[in-house]
């Protein structure tokens, strides 16, 4: 009987010591089960596949910081998502909002819950992560560029562990949270304008001037905003006539291009006394036209020969009307002039219209 119960003791100790390995196993494992880490590297690396899976993959919401945002396919990405339902909020470094950069023209053309924001006495808003379903975290040195995924030597770190993504998402909501106002107004202005717009068509805006002097139109107007929309801050809004100038491309670039036989000052006089925020009808053949979802609005047009002289860009609601334009189509068109070329780029035309084309 003792032997017996001697085996019987030992059997009680082993399952004994068996539960206590278990259950240690288990409390050592419950901190890191779900911390799946993945780091990868830069350029020519995986880091933008990764992004784009995850983005792809998501199915609620998707929190992203970024100094800048310049990649497409990404953007083109982000845009998918949005159309299945997915609850998209972006962070961007305020010093970005004012130049022309086509990914965020997209983000803010397609009402993206884009917001700016300026860094703390006089920095910048460098963050680079984002937060996929509350679940996944991706941060690292990579920015969201093609730079950095051509060229940069950047990292990203891939994470679900619940804790560092918790403490992600609080950092998120308070930057979100400081620009937010900026943004709600911006939204603010873009819903009026919309209104406006409708109100002018119907013929409902009142105090509407319009003079007529030669070949310039002109309207002399400050239309007053509702308040029944809730909108604080927003007070007027201004909206002007298009003022043409009867110019030929080929009239304006000997003023301005390289043939022109003025100097730099008295290009510049010209140029904002005359010309810049006018609206021109030029006619042109089509050498570019943007196929992304990104950058469909973009056209270039050659005048002289087969190099780009003038770069179009459209509002949203000509979509149609430019995702029909083929390269080799003569076009007529109209577009308030922005700016003047370079060595680097071409004559900038915005707000523009085709009038007709000829195949």
């Amino acid at each position: 009987m003792n032997r017996f119960g001697f085996i019987k003791k030992n059997d009680l100790i082993t399952i004994l010591l068996t539960l206590s390995i278990s259950v240690l196993s288990l409390l050592c494992a419950s901190n890191t089960i779900y911390a799946k880490t993945e780091v990868l590297f830069s350029p020519k690396g995986s880091i933008k596949e990764a992004i784009i899976k995850n983005i792809i993959s998501s199915k609620v919401t998707i929190d992203i910081t970024a100094f800048t945002f310049t990649a497409g396919d990404i953007a083109e990405a982000l845009y998918q998502a949005k159309e299945r339902g997915v609850v998209i909020r972006v962070v961007v470094d305020q010093t970005q909002d004012a130049k022309c950069y086509p990914v965020l023209g997209f983000l803010k053309q397609e009402q993206f819950d884009l917001q700016f924001l300026k860094g703390n006495i006089g920095g910048s808003m460098h963050n680079a992560f984002a937060i996929f379903d509350d679940k996944l975290l991706v941060t690292g040195s990579y920015t969201w560029t093609e730079y950095a995924e051509k060229f940069n030597y950047e990292n990203a770190i891939f994470i679900d562990e619940a804790d560092a993504v918790e403490k992600y998402k609080r950092e998120f909501e308070s930057l979100y949270n400081k620009s937010v106002v900026q943004g709600a107004s911006r939204r603010a202005v873009i819903a009026a304008s919309n209104e406006v717009k409708e109100l002018a068509k119907q013929g409902s805006v009142g105090n509407m001037k319009e003079k007529s002097d030669g070949n310039t139109t002109s309207e002399d107007n400050v239309i007053k905003f509702v308040a029944r929309k809730d909108i604080k801050h927003l007070k007027t809004i201004e909206k002007s006539l298009k003022q043409f100038v009867t110019i030929s491309f080929e009239e304006f670039d000997k003023k301005f291009g390289s043939e022109s036989k003025l100097d730099k000052s008295e290009k510049t006089r010209l140029w904002k006394s005359e010309f810049e925020g006018k609206y021109i009808r030029w006619t042109g053949r089509i050498s570019f036209r943007g196929f992304a979802v990104y950058d469909w609005n973009k056209v270039g047009i050659s005048h002289k020969s087969s190099n780009i002289d003038v770069n179009l860009r459209f509002d949203y609601s000509k979509q149609r009307k430019v995702m029909k334009l083929k390269v080799g189509d003569i076009v007529t068109y109209t577009g308030r002039l922005v700016s003047l070329s370079s060595t680097f780029s071409s004559y900038r035309v915005e707000d523009a219209d085709v009038l007709q084309v000829v195949r």
